[in-house]
């Protein structure tokens, strides 16, 4: 009876656990922390080739700059979640994975170019990720996190147009 009885709560324990783990991980907020959290890395990453291999200066100190601003935010995003119960990623997702290895299989010019335009892809991406966690997430502290980062995304898109190599070619007509 008592083995039934230690059987049946195992049973029903995990399947709590794992309805709450789903519930969490389908959640927005949860859903924003992953994607959040993946995006942070790739900046992280790519600003890392950007110092390793960026043929301009600029490019270079852009990737410096996203090393340190995107760990910084990384590590307050991981402290939150951590604080939430919400477990973020380690690695790359399997799309951000292949961002990457696109750009490290480039080289020179085509590098910079493609930094730069992921650059300004990617904080598009983002600034429309954190707009929409600051207006429509149920987690009042996300929400709050999310919406004090728009601006500095957005200086870092900003930023990011006025690095690409298109524009920095146009402004020297003029």
């Amino acid at each position: 009876m008592k083995a039934i009885l230690l059987l049946v709560t195992c049973v029903l324990l995990s399947a709590v656990l794992a309805f709450s783990d789903r519930f969490e991980t389908d959640s927005p907020d949860a859903k924003f922390v992953l994607a959040a959290a993946d995006g942070g890395m790739l900046e992280v990453k790519l600003g890392e080739l950007a110092v390793k291999k960026a043929t301009a200066a600029k490019c270079k100190d852009f990737g410096k700059s996203m090393i340190k601003d995107h760990t910084k935010v990384n590590s307050e995003l991981k402290a939150l979640a951590g604080k939430k119960q919400v477990s973020i990623p380690t690695q790359l997702s399997t799309a951000k994975q292949q961002m990457y290895d696109s750009l490290n299989a480039q080289s020179g010019e085509q590098f910079d170019m493609l930094y730069m335009n992921m650059m300004i892809a990617s904080h598009e991406e983002t600034i429309g990720l954190f707009q929409s966690e600051s207006n429509e997430g149920k987690d009042p502290d996300f929400k709050k996190w999310a919406d004090s980062k728009i601006p500095a995304l957005k200086h870092h898109l900003e930023m990011a147009k006025a690095l690409f190599p298109q524009n920095q070619k146009e402004s020297s007509v003029k």
